[in-house]
């Protein structure tokens, strides 16, 4: 008796034996996408992100934020007496299971641990995969790839698309869209990344599952009669005390002439200007079948918001009204606020940060004639990502931009350039020499050496204000700058009629 009683002791403790994983052990999967832990009894804490997806049970996910990685809980029929809240930490004790590829925890007990913890974003992605499964995610400016996929009733699969990638988007009924007009237009797909693959290796099926009509922004059904609000420039623009468009959201019509450079070839990222020098962007993952082109005067039917404070339109229609308008001149300023916000703006200075010229994206700072400094921005699908150091700025032009990431939008301002001729300098013949003369160390301490494959007849050196620090006749192959105080000082090689400015610091 003694002897069954001890096995049946082992027998029980071996069948309820446990183990304590984080959320990213247990979704680990081997090479043919199977769960390395699959069949065993875990314990998994996390934060609760999204509804319940199951009226009669349980489908919801538990988060780690710690890790960015999340799992599906599931129970078929029963819901433990459990509430799913979001943002609730819980503790889950259960099985793991898989099925068609997503990989869930069959509970048997469920405790809250906390409450109102915060929730993390939607994920911004354009393609899924094993990384989006369990996790909630957005996908931007979609369109329907076929509006005739979108069933008036029951659970259906339809895929959208932003113009390069496409995915597959489930309906469910407890999502409340289903019945619902398909969405026209382009909108955005926020939802919980999920996985239906009916065969090994389970790496596909992938798709995304909104979880309420709120999910679909904007949400335009078919037959819904959408009106846009012609509106003029200066209307877009208007803020609110936050510094967001007082429009944010409503659908709008506008029109303005084409200024500049489409920063994202594939899609559209630009700018319309009106006579006054007000202006808006419109951004689209989508060229919308439009060829960019300065000087078209574009007429534009979209959804109004903004990014990061700049204003901009998310275009649903793009036509062209007339071709080859008269472009604005720049205004001259001395600082960026929201008034020069998608204007055209030239502000005088000089550079007082390192230059890349790599041809990727990125800022520099201006010294302006006040003493103010302001960023500029350069990005890399403009022809300045690949100017050599221009050395001794007189002015740069640009659209004034914005990138503040809280409210109020009041700050981040930035002076986005477009062409070469955008930099004004004291010599034009800076890049077809600038690779002739190589100085060093930059940052500079004491030594300064130069190399320089052609012969100079002259070396000047000026500081920030313009005056004359050092000058000499010849060509020395270093210089001692000991003498001088730290800051930012400016090299004028003289090439006969020809200069060459190098731009250095001392410190």
């Amino acid at each position: 008796m003694i002897k069954y009683l001890l096995f049946f002791l082992f027998a029980s403790t071996s069948m309820f034996a446990q183990t304590q994983y984080s959320i990213l052990e247990a979704r680990n999967v081997d090479q043919e996408g199977i769960a390395t832990h699959l069949g065993e009894i875990v314990e998994l804490t996390g934060i609760t992100v999204g509804p319940n997806l199951r009226q009669e049970g349980l489908t919801f996910v538990l988060f780690d934020a710690a890790d960015n990685i999340g799992i599906t809980v599931f129970l078929f029929n029963s819901n433990l007496d459990h509430a799913v809240v979001e943002g609730d930490e819980l503790y889950v004790r259960g099985e793991l299971t898989q099925f068609r590829g997503l990989t869930e925890i069959e509970p048997d007990s469920i405790s809250i641990l906390s409450s109102s913890n915060p929730v993390p974003d939607a994920e911004e992605i354009t393609t899924l995969n094993e990384a989006s499964e369990s996790k909630k995610v957005i996908f931007r400016n979609a369109t329907l790839v076929n509006p005739d996929d979108w069933s008036p009733s029951g659970e259906f699969n339809v895929d959208i698309t932003n113009g390069t990638d496409t995915i597959a988007v489930r309906i469910i009924d407890e999502s409340g869209i289903s019945g619902m007009g398909y969405p026209t237009g382009t909108f955005d797909v926020t939802g919980i990344g999920s996985q239906f693959d009916t065969s090994e290796p389970l790496f596909s099926g992938y798709q995304l599952l909104p979880t309420s009509p709120d999910d679909i922004s904007p949400y335009v059904p078919d037959g819904s009669g959408l009106v846009y609000q012609v509106v003029t420039l200066e209307q877009a623009r208007a803020n609110n005390a936050d510094g967001e468009p007082m429009l944010d959201g409503e659908f709008v019509e506008l029109s303005g002439i084409t200024h500049g450079i489409n920063f994202r070839p594939g899609g559209l990222q630009c700018f319309i200007l009106n006579e006054n020098n007000v202006g808006v962007g419109i951004f689209s993952t989508s060229d919308m079948g439009y060829n960019f082109q300065e000087g078209d005067e574009l007429n534009v039917q979209g959804r109004l918001t903004h990014f990061n404070g700049l204003t901009q339109i998310e275009p649903d229609s793009v036509w062209v009204g007339s071709m080859g308008n008269i472009l604005l001149t720049a205004d001259n300023s001395q600082a960026l606020d929201e008034s020069t916000e998608a204007s055209l703006v030239r502000i005088e200075g000089n550079i007082i940060s390192s230059w890349v010229g790599d041809g990727s994206s990125f800022n520099f700072d201006l010294e302006t004639t006040s003493g103010d400094t302001i960023a500029v921005r350069v990005d890399s699908d403009s022809e300045v990502a690949v100017c050599p150091d221009p050395g001794a700025l007189m002015a740069v032009t640009g659209f004034g931009s914005q990138f503040d990431s809280s409210v109020p939008r009041n700050s981040g301002y930035q002076l986005l350039v477009r062409f070469k001729s955008d930099l004004e300098i004291v010599s034009s013949t800076f890049e077809i020499l600038d690779g002739d003369i190589n100085v060093f160390p930059n940052p500079v301490n004491n030594k300064l050496f130069i190399d320089s494959e052609e012969s100079f007849d002259r070396l000047e050196i000026f500081d920030v204000t313009g005056k004359s620090v050092f000058s000499f006749n010849g060509a020395p192959s270093e210089i001692d700058l000991s003498y001088l105080s730290d800051g930012i000082y400016f090299l004028n090689f003289k090439f006969g009629k020809e200069s060459l400015f190098k731009r250095i610091i001392k410190q």
